[in-house]
C-alpha cells in the first residue's frame, strides 16, 4: 500500500494513535511536547508529524474544518492501521456554567452536519445491529458515539493533571455563521446538549463505520451567549484562557493516548 491520496501519509508512519487538531497549526503546538519529531506531510489540510510521548509513537495531523474534510482523514488513518483517535479542538459552550479554557471531553455527538448523517444513514442500513438510536431524553436527536474506553482514558488522564473539565455531548453542525442559529443554540441547550463544534460527530460515526476507537477533547473558546467572532478573534490571538485550555487539552490527548498502549 502506497501513500494515502489525501493526508499523503503510508504505514512507515509506525503507530496506531493519533491526535487530530483541526487547525494545521496546532500541529507545531503537540510537537513541542513530543520527542523525536519528524515532519511527515503537509498536503491541502492535511499537516503531520510523528514523534513520542513517554515511550509511545504518535501521529498528530490536522484535519482542516468541518466534518467531510475529517472524515476523509480518519478514513485514510483507518487504512494505515490507526487504532485509537483523539480529537483536539475549539468549541462553543451550550451551558452556562461552562468557562473559558475548561475542557468538554465528549462522550456522543448530535449529528446536526451532513457528513455524520451520511454515516449514520448507511450504519442504520448496513449495520442495523449497532445502535444508533436517539438517547430516550431526546428522542428526535440523531447521536454518535465515542469509544467508552477512550474516553475514560482522557477522563483519568484530565482528572490526575488537575484540569478544569465536564463530560458531555457536543452539536455539530456545518453552518457558523446561520442567522437561526442563536435559535438553535438555545434548543439544543435545552436538551442538556454542553457545546457546538463541527468536527467531533463525523470522527465518532466514521470510527463506528471502520471499528476504531474515537474520543474528542473540547476547549471552550466561546462562553454561552457570548460573540462567537470575539471568541474565536481571542483564541485566535492567544488570549490567556484559550491558550491554556489548549496546552491542557494536548497533554491530556497525549496521556490518554499513552495510557492505551499498543491496542
Amino acid at each position: 500500500m502506497g501513500k494515502m491520496p489525501h493526508i499523503q501519509l503510508d504505514r512507515s508512519i509506525g503507530t496506531v494513535h493519533a491526535i487530530l487538531p483541526g487547525d494545521p497549526a496546532r500541529v507545531d503546538a503537540i510537537a513541542a511536547f513530543l520527542e523525536d519529531v519528524k515532519e511527515e506531510g503537509f498536503c491541502r489540510e492535511y499537516k503531520s508529524v510523528t514523534g513520542t510521548y513517554k515511550g509511545t509513537r504518535i501521529l498528530a495531523i490536522s484535519t482542516g474544518m468541518g466534518g467531510a474534510s475529517t472524515a476523509i482523514c480518519v478514513e485514510e488513518l483507518a487504512d494505515l492501521g490507526v487504532r485509537n483517535l483523539v480529537r483536539i479542538g475549539s468549541c462553543g459552550a451550550l451551558q452556562q456554567h461552562l468557562h473559558n479554557g475548561q475542557l468538554v471531553i465528549c462522550d456522543r455527538a448530535v449529528c446536526d452536519d451532513g457528513t455524520s448523517q451520511s454515516y449514520i444513514d448507511y450504519l442504520r442500513y448496513a449495520a442495523p445491529e449497532l445502535d444508533f438510536r436517539p438517547a430516550p431524553e431526546s428522542r428526535e436527536l440523531a447521536w454518535a458515539y465515542a469509544d467508552p474506553g477512550l474516553v475514560q482514558a482522557c477522563e483519568d488522564a484530565a482528572a490526575a493533571l488537575g484540569y478544569s473539565w465536564a463530560k458531555g455531548s457536543t452539536r455539530c453542525h456545518d453552518a457558523l455563521y446561520l442567522k437561526r442559529k442563536g435559535m438553535l443554540d438555545e434548543f439544543y441547550s435545552g436538551k442538556g446538549v454542553f457545546a457546538s463544534d463541527m468536527e467531533t460527530a463525523a470522527l465518532f460515526a466514521v470510527g463506528a463505520v471502520r471499528g476504531v476507537r474515537t474520543a474528542s477533547i473540547l476547549n471552550v473558546v466561546v462562553e454561552w451567549k457570548k460573540n462567537i467572532k470575539e471568541g474565536v478573534g481571542a483564541y485566535k490571538d492567544g488570549a490567556d484562557a484559550a491558550a491554556m485550555g489548549e496546552k491542557n487539552e494536548i497533554l491530556t490527548a497525549l496521556e490518554a493516548l499513552a495510557a492505551m498502549g499498543e491496542a
